[in-house]
């Protein structure tokens, strides 16, 4: 009889972990939406790619090559807890900031996990010289786990520059 309740209560917490994350997650999904809609209704230069729950905002369109699964970049970024925004940085790798980078500096391979999947989604495409922002809910991000200054079930923004990119 005790295993049983245990059983039950244990189901009944992961049933609701379950529903906290989607919520979590849909919630999200709205409040990057309208983050997305206010910044391209403000520049209208803005274009916007969504690539498997990764978006990202293309301030400023970069040249030929075109990253891909398997391609070596080097990137600058500052990342960001996302709040309807640029909430707190969590890490960088500009000096400016003072923070010891934890993606390998900004070089590495796409498409291979790597990165994390908002990350590794929203480098794919972008080309030498772009400068974006990358913004991903918690299930690319670091899902339900606080990682570092990040809490869990949190949205994530990069703002990126693609330096290069090498097929």
């Amino acid at each position: 009889m005790k295993k049983s309740v245990i059983l039950f209560i244990l189901c009944s917490l992961c049933a609701c972990t379950s529903e906290v994350e989607r919520l979590a997650v849909s919630n999200q999904e709205e409040a990057i939406n309208s983050y997305i809609s206010a910044q391209m209704t403000a520049d209208t230069s803005i274009r916007m790619v969504a690539h498997n729950g990764s978006y990202r905002l293309i301030k400023t369109p970069g040249n030929a090559p075109e990253a891909a699964a398997g391609d070596s970049v080097r990137f600058y970024y500052i990342a960001y807890v996302f709040s309807r925004g640029k909430g707190t940085v969590f890490d960088t790798n500009r000096d400016t900031l003072g923070f010891v980078s934890r993606i390998d500096n900004g070089r590495g391979i796409v498409g291979i996990g790597q990165y994390i999947p908002g990350l590794d989604n929203g480098l794919m495409g972008m080309k030498t010289g772009e400068k974006a922002e990358l913004i991903f809910p918690a299930s690319q991000g670091f899902g339900n786990a606080a990682v570092g200054l990040v809490p869990p079930l949190s949205a994530l923004l990069f703002d990126v520059e693609m330096v290069r990119v090498k097929n």
